[in-house]
């Protein structure tokens, strides 16, 4: 999200399209490099799901007017339902005692990042983008394919599905948006280094890997205190003392809650 708060001018959904082409480029010289690319309905599907998600979430920041309020609450589900489905869809082993506790501490630290929400129907976009995002993986879970195979797939189609959105939305305003050169290369540099996190984040979800669905995908969104330290280091967020210590507050819940999780699957 860097370019959209480094340049305030840049539309959401130019950098989803810029993004999406850097994640296309960077996934394809990794699918040639180790002769792994192959066309895979599911990854083309879990693409669609993909965009589908952002799309409802780019909306709720603009129709709800809360940029940190929107991202904080799709989380929050996206970590909810990842873990619901992996302890009851795929019958995923963890220690229940730890990780309930784990998931209940990640939700109320989560929960004060974000301002009063009021009229819970009216945050729907954000809700259900976090839900789309906390299950669009199930079908690559089901799939069974490895992890190299599907990640070209699932790349071509959140290119193919983001330009096709983009494309659509362009034609409803009768206008393109604007790609700057800054942030247009910065956000296709995000969809690179998106594509790289993305690998591990498929290896500690794999039912052979570390960590599984239930664990391991909420434990992937703990990439929200890397967005918190950019944004008071860079941008210069939080910047009086009360919101600092609110901050410290939420962040040291959230990591308690990561620890418990991980400690679920000792």
């Amino acid at each position: 999200m860097v370019p959209l708060k480094a340049w305030s001018k840049f539309s959401s959904w130019a950098y989803l399209s810029c993004m999406a082409l850097g994640m296309f480029i960077g996934q394809l010289c990794i699918s040639f490099a180790t002769d792994s690319f192959r066309l895979l309905p599911v990854g083309l599907l879990c693409g669609f799901l993909w965009v589908c998600a952002g799309a409802f979430c780019f909306w709720a920041v603009k129709a709800e007017q809360d940029l940190t309020g929107a991202g904080v609450r799709s989380m929050g589900v996206s970590i909810l339902a990842s873990f619901v489905s992996g302890v009851l869809i795929f019958s995923e082993s963890t220690l229940l005692y730890f990780s309930i506790p784990a998931i209940l501490l990640l939700l109320f630290g989560l929960s004060r990042l974000a301002p009063p929400q009021g009229n819970i129907f009216r945050n729907w976009r954000s809700l259900l983008g976090g839900l789309i995002f906390g299950l669009f993986l199930i079908p690559y879970k089901f799939a069974n394919v490895p992890i190299l195979e599907f990640m070209g797939s699932f790349a071509l189609g959140i290119f193919v599905s983001a330009e096709l959105l983009v494309a659509i939305l362009s034609i409803k305003r009768r206008a393109f948006f604007e790609y700057g050169l800054a942030p247009s290369i910065t956000s296709m540099f995000m969809g690179v280094l998106w594509v790289i996190g993305q690998h591990g984040c498929f290896w500690a979800i794999d039912s052979n890997g570390a960590l599984g669905y239930a664990v391991g995908y909420p434990l992937t969104q703990l990439n929200l205190l890397v967005n918190l330290l950019w944004g008071v280091v860079v941008f210069h967020e939080y910047p009086t003392k009360p919101e600092r210590i609110k901050l410290a507050i939420a962040v040291s819940v959230i990591l308690c809650g990561g620890a418990l999780l991980a400690l679920s699957k000792m």
